[in-house]
């Protein structure tokens, strides 16, 4: 995990006073972090830039059409203005879709969207609006793909001071992974169930456990070098991988 997205999550549990990566939080709260700040969170079905630009319209957070729009469906979309900010994912996902759509919405507000907010609180008229729209995710459930989006600075001033967009997009979507599965849960787990489930087993009872995607997991599984322990190689892992 990079240092940053490390302290970001530190610093998020840290504003909830809820206990982080203890054994007994598999399942992150997710409302109530992302209620930590001034975000709202909302399900829509079919969802669509089209469709949150309505649905902001009528609230009265904005008071024209958002400049970027589209049928395109999507899983997840935020907005973000100086004082508030609003989280859309798409109702009919699964359970387990919309959490990491959320998770990945919520990196991106803590990691690119609140410095830029917090560096102009002090310059009187200067106004901020970034969006950025997640695509919906493959039909197929098993489907190793990390979700991908595009982030759209309101204003050319903004765009020059973040990150690159495939920068943003990969912090984000390792921020949902270290936020929803904290490493030292998912190791725990795995010590705690590897001999009764191996393999595909092992990996469900984990995403059930907390409620991510079996597809999530697996690839969480890899990236912590957790890969499904089978057969044979099973004690022989066992010490290098839980040392």
């Amino acid at each position: 995990m990079s240092q940053r997205i490390e302290e970001a999550i530190k610093e998020l549990f840290s504003l909830t006073e809820l206990p982080q990566a203890m054994e007994k939080l598999r399942i992150v709260p997710l409302n109530d972090l992302v209620g930590m700040y001034n975000l709202i969170c909302t399900e829509i079905a079919g969802l669509t830039s089209e469709v949150a630009s309505n649905f902001l319209l009528r609230k009265g957070a904005i008071f024209k059409s958002l400049d970027v729009i589209s049928k395109e469906p999507l899983a997840g979309y935020i907005y973000v203005g100086r004082s508030m900010g609003y989280i859309f994912v798409e109702k009919r996902d699964l359970l387990v879709r919309r959490r990491f759509s959320i998770a990945h919405e919520l990196g991106h507000y803590v990691l690119h969207f609140l410095p830029l907010i917090e560096q102009f609180e002090q310059e009187e008229g200067e106004y901020i609006e970034i969006i950025e729209a997640l695509s919906s995710p493959s039909e197929d459930e098993e489907a190793d793909e990390l979700p991908k989006g595009k982030v759209y600075p309101m204003q050319t001033k903004l765009e020059n001071l973040l990150p690159p967009y495939g920068q943003m997009e990969q912090e984000a979507n390792q921020f949902a992974a270290e936020l929803l599965m904290p490493e030292v849960i998912v190791r725990r787990l795995v010590k705690k169930y590897a001999d009764d489930c191996r393999g595909d087993d092992l990996n469900w009872r984990l995403a059930t456990e907390m409620l991510v995607s079996g597809a999530a997991m697996k690839r969480r599984l890899r990236d912590l070098q957790l890969p499904h322990i089978t057969g044979s190689d099973q004690t022989e892992r066992k010490e290098r991988i839980w040392d």
